[in-house]
């Protein structure tokens, strides 16, 4: 049993040689789910200066993969989202597609680092013999992580359990069973709650954020108090209870909840 492994810790990943990992900007890179916290006084302040533009037009509006890696403008962001998704019951689904992104990038990082001793290792448990013993334990710890990302998304009856089709859930628990741990099992299923998350989610969000700045314009030119127009201009998509600190608490006790999950037994 490794403790230190875990799922949703940043870690570099240079673009090693094979052929299904790309190169990752550093923006990309944060994408994870443990970079909400950190990122919320950033994107609060960024929601400050991108505020003063008005033009709300749908040419301006983010696309939902924009959203994703935290590059939306004003309140189209990626901590709004992911309050809304919480609001909808279907938060797990935000979860499950940082995760498996930041899992990918643990596989192109450890892919990279035993290239050169180990070419015949291809993430799959069947070459492991080709690693030595500290490679081994890093494979063991990327094993854990997927893991995982099994027991808290995909698994029937899992804590967070996705929306997935029958064939897509047994494809891709199948190939891990059979010793896969190659990132590209877990693109179907990312697809298909990118897709899900395009079709309702995204939607419904930027409507929501759309109706409420409309109605925050409407009421700023019928008050002459530019404190009282401000406070109205904040947006709070969880419970409407004014506590700014909300989605943030809120989101560290879903961390703390799903990573308990990275320190069971395999």
């Amino acid at each position: 049993m490794h403790q230190q492994s875990t799922l949703f810790i940043d870690s570099p990943a240079a673009a090693p040689s094979g052929p299904y990992f790309a190169p990752s900007s550093p923006k990309q890179q944060r994408g994870s789910v443990s970079s909400f916290a950190s990122r919320h006084s950033h994107s609060s302040s960024s929601s400050d200066n991108d505020d003063d533009d008005d033009d709300d037009s749908l040419m301006n509006r983010p696309s939902l993969h924009q959203i994703l890696v935290n590059q939306g403008r004003g309140q189209y962001n990626l901590d709004n989202f992911g309050a809304f998704l919480q609001s909808q019951f279907c938060y797990e689904n935000l979860a499950f597609w940082l995760a498996s992104r930041q899992y990918k990038l643990c596989a192109q990082s450890l892919f990279q680092s035993v290239q050169a001793s180990a070419p015949m290792f291809t993430l799959h448990s069947d070459t492991a013999i080709h690693l030595n013993q500290s490679q081994s334990r890093a494979f063991t710890d990327l094993q854990i992580k997927m893991r995982a990302i099994l027991e808290t998304f995909v698994l029937p009856s899992s804590p967070h359990e996705i929306n997935l089709s029958d064939a897509v859930r047994c494809r891709l628990l199948r190939s891990v069973a059979m010793g896969d741990y190659h990132p590209q099992v877990l693109e179907q299923a990312r697809e298909s709650i990118m897709d899900l998350m395009k079709c309702s989610s995204y939607p419904m969000f930027i409507e929501t954020i759309a109706a409420k700045r409309t109605s925050n314009a409407g009421s700023a030119q019928s008050t002459t108090s530019s404190s009282s127009s401000t406070q109205q201009d904040n947006i709070h998509l969880h419970n409407g209870d004014g506590s700014s600190g909300s989605w943030r608490n809120k989101a560290k006790h879903h961390l703390k909840v799903v990573s308990k999950m990275l320190k069971r037994n395999p």
